[in-house]
């Protein structure tokens, strides 16, 4: 079994959970190694997960989107990237279940743009996708032997359905394009530093606080759990070890009810369960069980470390530690959390060294995102409920219907400014005016910031024409024209 040794690493969501503990692992364990970290700091994410790791020399981090291909391409060349281990995507179930467009959106559509970004540039050797074991589907609750690498693909929610999806495209990339992929497949893991949307630190929290542990439905579904740094070490095993155009599993065979959990927790905070426990209503749909066969991986030599009560002893004491780590996360213990993932709300830190983008620590709890709690309504608030976004609301139709709702009110970004007194700054382009008689070609007379659009010869144009209306009549705005 041959070995594969990278130099420059692009780690993606090494700001989250698992992918900071393996990035702090090979920073730590291969001082030779260059690891590059591009995370957007979306609101599982902290700076502070990387902290062990930040004076590190072979240390990079870049705040950024995998959705955006001029940067993924930009680092990929710069950084002389060879491999890519693929972190990056939303994960929680109750999320996806209230905003799956987003899960295409960053678990799709990034991981595409990751795999076109390896294909253009040519130069990757190693490309580590990171999926689920949810992509299997349910378990039978008989079955003695787990889902296998080759067990057929059968995801039951938008959060599977999508990490299934993006494996179809990391398959397809290896298969036409030659792309060097091995895609791993994991139970859930604990540890210390998750965000506590999840169950174990959910758990843990509320015991802190002597709030009750909700339970979904009436708690025997059936989970595996691996202690983080056994599953960074899976990952570090799979870099050197793992097969191109393979798939591994990473999980253990060691299962427990999520009630048996939470009596856990119970126990070591010394609380009675009769009394701390609370059923809630149950997901549209939840899994009864999920059970991997990893022998593939065990040979290649990893195997679990952290026995349960070890690891969650290690968990809760690091939480009872730690208990500002995450700043306001009351909306991520309720039984079943919305996070209203907005582009662009991120966690703030405050600027990089040196220009080379090693971030330093985060900001205090005041400027980080929060898990927004949701309210039935605010009585201060005198404006109607009713809001409209209305597309193309400066044509015919469209303009006809902003004026019937304009007692209750149109919505766009423009609107928004306007209602708060913002200054709203657009990047737009001069190709929404073409030569007429008052503008001959040759004449050197240009237009003017406060000429009307006459070029609609193309539907890049004719948008850009109506985003110029929209902001004429909406708001207090500044017009930058650029010209190519």
């Amino acid at each position: 079994m041959a070995s594969y040794t990278p130099k420059n690493i692009l780690i993606t969501g090494a700001a989250g959970f698992i992918a900071s503990h393996v990035a702090n692992r090979l920073i730590r364990n291969h001082p030779d190694y260059k690891i590059v970290i591009l995370d957007k700091l979306d609101y599982c994410s902290n700076l502070k997960n990387l902290l062990p790791s930040r004076s590190s020399p072979n240390f990079k981090f870049v705040k950024g989107d995998i959705g955006s291909a001029d940067l993924v391409n930009y680092l990929l060349i710069a950084e002389s990237i060879d491999t890519i281990m693929h972190f990056a995507a939303q994960t929680h179930v109750d999320n996806s279940f209230g905003n799956s467009f987003e899960f295409t959106k960053n678990n799709i559509y990034g991981t595409h743009v990751l795999l076109e970004a390896c294909k253009v540039t040519g130069q990757i050797k190693r490309f580590i996708h990171v999926s689920t074991d949810e992509v299997y589907g349910e378990t039978d609750e008989d079955a003695v032997v787990g889902n296998h690498e080759a067990s057929q693909l059968l995801p039951t929610n938008p959060y599977s359905a999508t990490k299934a999806g993006a494996e179809m495209l990391v398959m397809a990339y290896g298969r036409s394009y030659g792309l060097p992929v091995i895609t791993t497949r994991g139970n859930n893991v604990y540890g210390p530093n998750q965000f506590p949307e999840k169950l174990i630190p959910k758990f843990i929290l509320l015991a802190m606080a002597g709030k009750p542990l909700p339970i979904h439905g009436d708690g025997s579904n059936v989970r595996s759990y691996l202690y983080c740094e056994d599953v960074a070490e899976a990952f570090e095993v799979i870099l050197h070890k793992g097969e191109v155009g393979h798939v591994y599993n990473i999980g253990t065979k060691k299962e427990r009810r999520v009630i048996d959990v939470a009596k856990d927790v119970c126990k070591l905070f010394s609380l009675d369960p009769e009394t701390v426990i609370k059923f809630v209503e149950n997901r549209p749909f939840n899994d009864q069980r999920y059970f991997l066969d990893d022998q593939k991986l065990t040979n290649l030599g990893w195997s679990e470390r952290t026995t349960w009560e070890e690891g969650l002893k290690k968990t809760m004491d690091w939480y009872t530690s730690n208990p500002d780590w995450w700043g306001d996360v009351s909306g991520a213990l309720l039984p079943h959390p919305r996070m209203l993932m907005m582009p662009g709300i991120e966690r703030q830190f405050e600027g990089y060294e040196d220009g080379n983008a090693a971030a330093s620590q985060a900001k205090s709890n005041s400027t980080q995102t929060q898990m927004v709690v949701p309210v039935k309504g605010n009585p201060s608030t005198p404006k109607s409920p009713l809001k409209f976004l209305i597309y193309g609301r400066t044509g015919w139709i469209g303009g006809l219907l902003k004026t019937i709702c304009e007692k209750q009110g149109t919505l766009n970004l423009a609107d928004v400014c306007r209602e708060h007194g913002l200054l709203m700054m657009n990047f737009a382009t001069g190709c929404i005016f073409e030569y007429d008689a008052a503008h001959p070609e040759g004449s050197g007379i240009g237009f003017k910031e406060e000429d009307k659009p006459n070029f609609t010869g193309s539907f890049y144009s004719k948008t850009k024409a109506m985003v110029n209306s929209i902001f004429i009549f909406s708001c207090l705005y500044m017009y930058i024209y650029l010209t190519f």
